[in-house]
């Protein structure tokens, strides 16, 4: 059988590129709508506590990560950072993780302090691709003006405060629906009853 010119060789050559090529660039590259973040797509925003002696339900969060196909990505690189300064981090927290073979990568994230209504307050990549943006960072651990990563006292007054309405709603809207109720308190309750700290 005679060997293709090389004119129709290199047609070929591109037909295959325009077939396996987006395929195979798909394979890895999270599609951020397509990636879900549990619990705090539910929540719009991250929720981080101090994790001893029990990490706050709230702050355990799975990511998804799944490609354009909707394929998962396992071994992918998630990485959560979080702007400094008013957030404080414990550092036994998990911040960094690798999906497994389902493209699921479990993190915890400990600490205190409060963020809200700040873009890119809290920001989760996977293989460097930005999947979430998220303004709202809240802690049980936040007394009004920071956080000591300790839930005591002195956040009990401020949450009290807004649970009241005697503040705004704000640090310990954890779901951020505007009011501090409820859904909020079954948030705060275990990591003050626990005395939560960073070990």
């Amino acid at each position: 059988m005679p060997m293709p010119g090389p004119n129709r060789l290199l047609a070929l050559l591109c037909l295959l590129s325009i077939i396996v090529t987006p395929r195979a660039l798909a394979d890895g590259v999270p599609d951020p709508p397509n990636n879900r973040v549990s619990p705090c797509d539910e929540l719009n925003g991250m929720v981080l506590a101090p994790n001893s002696p029990n990490p706050a339900p709230a702050s355990e969060i799975q990511v998804l990560v799944v490609n354009n196909a909707n394929d998962p990505i396992p071994n992918a690189s998630v990485v959560v950072e979080l702007w400094v300064g008013p957030i404080q981090l414990c550092p036994n927290g998990v911040f960094t993780a690798t999906t497994d073979a389902q493209g699921i990568a479990y993190l915890t994230l400990a600490g205190g302090g409060c963020r809200a209504g700040v873009a890119l307050a809290g920001v989760i990549k996977a293989n460097g691709v930005a999947i979430r943006n998220y303004e709202n960072v809240k802690s049980p651990d936040f007394d009004g003006a920071g956080s000591d990563l300790v839930v005591n006292l002195a956040d009990l007054v401020q949450f009290s405060a807004e649970f009241l309405g005697d503040a705004p709603a704000v640090c310990h809207d954890y779901d951020n629906n505007g009011a501090t109720n409820l859904g909020d308190l079954i948030i705060f309750a275990p990591t003050f009853t626990d005395g939560a700290t960073c070990p």
